[in-house]
């Protein structure tokens, strides 16, 4: 007999540490199948629109977790690039006039901001039409 531990090699790889299966985005996945693929086509006039907005909002929720970790870090750099310690500081600082000499700086540290927020919100933003 050997240590090998074999019973769970026919499952899927366990990336949800410490969680179990489903993970966090796998349930808000088959909340918004369900919804966008059984519930939906049966509805129509505002229960169909409210459930388009129920959908889009689990879109949004799953995009917040995937993409939260890295936008944090991405925030905090674009902050300690303007010496300022989160958004509040950062509107009091523009407020304040110690961004006037520094508009091009800025402007791009404020659109990566929104692009930031609008991948998540609105990812079809950017898609040329």
């Amino acid at each position: 007999m050997n240590d090998i531990d074999m019973s769970d090699w026919g499952l899927p790889a366990r990336t949800n540490h410490p969680y179990d299966a489903p993970s966090a985005i796998e349930l808000i996945q088959a909340v918004e199948d369900c919804i966008t693929d059984e519930i939906m086509p049966g509805s129509n006039g505002a229960n169909k629109w409210k459930l388009r907005i129920a959908a889009n909002a689990l879109k949004i929720a799953i995009r917040e977790i995937q993409e939260g970790n890295s936008h944090k870090d991405d925030l905090q750099t674009i902050f300690n690039d303007l010496d300022a310690v989160d958004a509040t500081d950062l509107s009091k600082k523009i407020q304040a006039g110690n961004y006037d000499d520094k508009f091009e700086i800025l402007h791009e540290k404020l659109l990566a901001i929104v692009t930031m927020k609008l991948d998540v919100s609105n990812p079809g933003y950017f898609i040329e039409k």
